[in-house]
């Protein structure tokens, strides 16, 4: 038994999938399912059901995570207090996020412009579910989440907050609206976000309290690429209300008046493993970035 098996019995447990688990690490496939026949070869027992196509954790496997989370996390954060205590500042962020949009990326050129010295490593998730299972198994140092955080060990804080609109493109019929019905929108075409994501979930109660099914010609991953297709005329959409970034491309945002959400981005650590002074610091300028 090595790290390099346990790491990739994390990501495989975490996602259930061999296929999605070798992509996030980038290996082959059958390199990876190789290496988990033979940790559990070397444990002498079986830490997966295989049922046809589908891999789960069973009762060995959930065991086992338990303690390869802490063990994990615990070297981390043995590496990180080391590099402290010999002066290295800087070192390696792991952040996971949905979006990587242009306000995201200024805010994170602007913290390595600072600390050139500082290495970023960025996991792209759409849900907010996934990013703090990663925070509490010590996978990443920072997630950016669209949720109120509910977990003993899991600290945050706000970071912004935006109220949905109704985005529709120029010189479409609702541009003359000050207020738009739910109702009215059974026709529509939408460009929405997958399913997963926080803002995904709150479109779709608005669907449901309107009793229409949508008709969804577009999902995507970010609000940029939602804004693009809209502004194209592919659909209408809900999104964030405008900000220095929806400039090259121009909507007509209006409101809803059956619609009251507001969008809160959370910056979220887990309070109980150790932040580098890199994180420390990273955690300070982000705040004080956004607020």
């Amino acid at each position: 038994m090595d790290l390099l098996q346990l790491k990739y019995f994390q990501v495989v447990a975490r996602t259930e999938h061999m296929t999605k688990a070798a992509r996030e690490l980038q290996i082959a496939q059958p390199a990876l399912s190789v290496t988990i026949a033979r940790l559990e070869e070397d444990l002498g027992v079986p830490l997966f059901d295989r049922q046809n196509r589908r891999i789960v954790l069973n009762p060995y496997g959930r065991a086992f995570l338990r303690r390869v989370d802490t063990a994990l996390a615990a070297l981390g954060e043995g590496r990180q207090e080391l590099a402290d205590l010999a002066g290295m500042e800087y070192g390696i962020l792991s952040i996971a996020t949905t979006f990587l949009d242009e306000d995201f990326s200024k805010m994170i050129g602007s913290f390595v412009s600072r600390h050139p010295s500082m290495r970023f490593r960025i996991r792209q998730l759409s849900e907010d579910k996934t990013k703090l299972q990663l925070l509490t198994a010590g996978e990443v140092d920072f997630g950016f989440i669209n949720q109120t955080v509910q977990g003993p060990d899991i600290a945050s804080v706000a970071l912004l907050s935006e109220e949905l609109l109704l985005a529709a493109p120029p010189g479409h019929p609702f541009g003359g609206c000050r207020t738009v019905s739910l109702s009215d929108l059974a026709p529509e075409s939408f460009v929405l976000l997958k399913e997963g994501h926080s803002i995904r979930k709150r479109c779709d109660e608005l669907f449901e309290k309107a009793g229409f099914f949508p008709k969804v010609v577009c999902e995507c991953d970010e609000i940029g690429a939602i804004r693009n297709l809209v502004h194209a005329g592919l659909g209408i959409s809900f999104l964030p209300e405008p900000s220095s970034q929806a400039a090259a491309f121009p909507l007509t945002f209006v409101k809803n008046k059956e619609l009251t959400y507001r969008n809160t981005l959370f910056l979220a650590w887990n309070e109980k493993r150790y932040l580098s002074k890199a994180a420390l610091k990273f955690r300070e300028y982000v705040v004080r970035y956004y607020t």
